[in-house]
Formats: structure tokens, sequence, C-alpha cells
């Protein structure tokens, strides 16, 4: 077995020998390390590990779930800094390994995407990240739910459709691309049509649509809070009869300014797809109702001799 020491005088030991202790194939050991997982070290071109870190990842990859059937815990700060080195590969490796581990696609996006992702937005506000590696985890994560967006597709009929957009300025994409997914996973329809999305792009793209459930706006930027109020009053004047919902940080801090524009401010994805969920099982008993009066309409007038 090859060994070596490291400063605090604990062994280090090889990574292929590593994996012969954890009982995995070298590949393996080398994704754990990759991923933030095991803790290592690169000397002479070869990786060292420490046997403490080798007994803590023994403990980690043993559970599944926890004892109250759980998905374990994501592993937030590691795939964070994989999106920063704009290292695609051992994202991925993080998602699959939580989606073996139990976690739904939804989880995935909820656990693990959106806590890094934000955590890179404030760490970029308070001046610990380049706006170039802030660019760099915003690509990555964009080619990581590419990935995941077909895991949110299931077979059998769709419940509508729902049209999404970034506000007019807004350069940001990701949180409409991620509540996509979410809609999706809820088999509605979904016309995602990303950033800088102006009023008559809303409008049309609605307009285009013969099954539409309602149209959803996100704003990221607290400066643009003054535009997006004007772009939600012109959706609802083009828009009268439609359910109209906004959210993200930019409308959350001025949620009272946004309350008398459009139907629901949500401050959450989940509450995003709540709300349109709700209207989708409105105009399914509006459209029961509407079948059961034409079922009467059509019945046949029994004409009697005595009439």
């Amino acid at each position: 077995m090859s060994t070596q020491q490291t400063e605090s005088s604990e062994e280090l030991i090889a990574l292929a020998d590593a994996a012969e202790q954890l009982g995995v194939h070298y590949m393996t050991a080398y994704r754990y390390v990759r991923t933030g997982r095991m803790y290592a070290v690169k000397r002479g071109g070869q990786w060292w590990v420490e046997q403490s870190a080798i007994d803590a990842t023994r403990d980690e990859v043993g559970v599944r779930r926890s004892s109250s059937g759980e998905p374990r815990e994501m592993l937030v700060e590691p795939f964070e800094a994989r999106l920063v080195a704009g290292d695609v590969g051992g994202c991925w490796d993080l998602v699959t390994d939580a989606l073996r581990g139990g976690a739904a696609p939804s989880e995935v996006h909820q656990r693990l995407l959106q806590p890094a992702l934000v955590h890179v937005g404030e760490r970029w506000a308070n001046g610990e990240l380049s706006i170039a590696a802030e660019h760099r985890a915003t690509a990555t994560a964009n080619r990581v739910i590419g990935q995941l967006g077909p895991l949110f597709r299931h077979p059998g009929r769709r419940r509508g459709t729902v049209v999404i957009g970034a506000a007019a300025g807004d350069p940001h994409g990701l949180p409409s691309a991620m509540v996509t997914d979410l809609l999706t996973d809820r088999r509605l329809d979904v016309v995602d049509l990303g950033a800088n999305t102006p009023t008559e792009s809303f409008v049309e793209t609605a307009n285009e649509v013969d099954d539409l459930i309602g149209v959803g706006v996100c704003l990221v930027l607290d400066v643009l809070a003054d535009q997006a109020a004007e772009q939600l009053a012109e959706l609802r004047e083009a828009l009268p009869s439609t359910l109209l919902v906004a959210g993200g940080p930019g409308i959350i801090r001025h949620r009272e300014r946004f309350r008398d524009l459009v139907d629901q401010v949500t401050e959450s994805a989940e509450e995003v797809c709540d709300a349109f969920e709700a209207a989708t099982a409105n105009t399914a008993a509006h459209g029961a109702g509407d079948d059961a009066e034409d079922s009467v309409a059509d019945e046949p007038t029994l004409v009697t001799g005595g009439e």
C-alpha cells in the first residue's frame, strides 16, 4: 500500500488503496474526489487521501436515505464549487448521485440547484466572485438543467399550457427554465420565452395557445421594478381574463406594489406551480359543467300524443 505523510502527521493513502478500502472501483473513488464528497490532495501526479476522509466517505456513501425515509442531505457546497469551476461533469455526477440516493428530479432543483445558484448570486453581489465566475456558473447550470429536463416529462394527457418568461430587461433566464421543469413535472405544457421578454412576446404567444392556463413573469433585478410594474400593467390590459402570476426576488421585495397588478404574487417556485395547477383544476371543473349542460341540451325531447 502506498502512503505519504501530511503536515498534520496524518498518513496519506493512495487513491487506488482508498478505493479498495471503500469497496468501490477506482473511478468511483475519483468521482468522490471530483465532486467534493472525499477530500484529497494531488502530489506528483497522484491523488492522496487521509484515512479520516476515507472513513467519513464510507459512513456517508453507505446511507441512501435517512431513517425517516427522507433523501439524504444534498451536497450543495461541492455542487456550487463545481458550478463556479465550470465543471459540468462534476455537477452531473452530484445530480445523478442525488437521484440514485432517492431524490426526485424536483428535489434536485429545489434542494441542490436553487440554493447553490442563490449563494453564487449572493457571493457575486458581495464582491466575492468575479462576473466571469458568475457567468461561468450560470452557463454550467444551464447545461445541467438541460440534461435534467427529460426527467420531468411524463407520458399521458397534458393539462394545459403556461407561458412564462423573465421581465423585459432582466437577463436572467434560469428561473423560468427551472419553473418550466417543475410545471412539466405536473403534466403541464410550458412555453418558456426565456430572458428579457418584451410585452409583445408574452401577448402574442398567449393568444396563439389554444389551451392557455396563464402567464407567469419572473423578475430578479430590483432596479427593474418600475419597468416590470409598467409591463405587468400592459399585460393586464392586453390579457384581461388571463391568469397573471409574478414572482422572483425583484417582485417579492416589492410585493405590495405588484399585488394589484397580477392575480398572484408568488414567493417560491412551488407557489408558482400551485397557482397554475389550481387554475388547471378550475378549468377542468368548468369544462365538466359545460359538458353536462351540453348533454342536457342535446337530450331528445319526448313528445306525447296528448300534447
